[in-house]
């Protein structure tokens, strides 16, 4: 027997992170814009938090949304957060371990597009061999990999150095 119910852990979350989202926008949108200085759009101090916080909202009325769709739950199962399983402890210990090392061995210590390429290669193909549910064969995860770290390194590198013009390290 299943039951239909609102997913309170979805639920709950999706209104945080909306209403942390919603904060951060309105906080960027008074931040100063120095038009009297003529200064471009595209510099302005708050664009990026106000980019970020935009999404942020809307990723979390989807997940309020997604809370309240009333999807079908095996009789007795209960999201929860503060019940891990061992993979789930496993793949938040290598996110943490990874981002760490991007952060404190990669970053500003070879060029940018090579370090986040890299990092975005070993994650992505770490995360993926730690599941063990994965269907993916090992050759088409690191050549999807490749693929993904070349070109989000690439954009990433265009987006901040042609778009918002910020230097970055490396």
């Amino acid at each position: 027997m299943s039951m239909r119910t609102i997913n309170r852990t979805d639920f709950i979350s999706g209104i945080v992170v909306a209403v942390m989202g919603a904060a951060g926008l309105v906080g960027s949108l008074r931040m100063p814009r120095f038009e009297a200085r003529g200064a471009d759009p595209f510099t302005v101090p708050g664009l990026t938090p106000g980019l970020l916080s935009a999404v942020l909202c809307v990723l979390g009325v989807v997940l309020l949304l997604r809370g309240m769709s009333g999807r079908v739950l095996a009789e007795g199962a209960r999201p929860s957060i503060t019940e891990w399983t061992r993979a789930s402890a496993a793949r938040t210990i290598f996110t943490i371990v990874m981002v760490l090392l991007y952060g404190t061995l990669l970053f500003g210590h070879m060029p940018f597009i090579l370090a986040t390429a890299l990092f975005i290669f070993v994650f992505t193909v770490g995360a993926e061999l730690i599941d063990t549910e994965r269907s993916l064969p090992v050759w088409k995860l690191v050549i999807g990999g490749l693929v993904l770290a070349g070109v989000a390194a690439f954009a990433i590198d265009f987006v901040f150095t042609d778009l918002f013009l910020v230097r970055l390290p490396g």
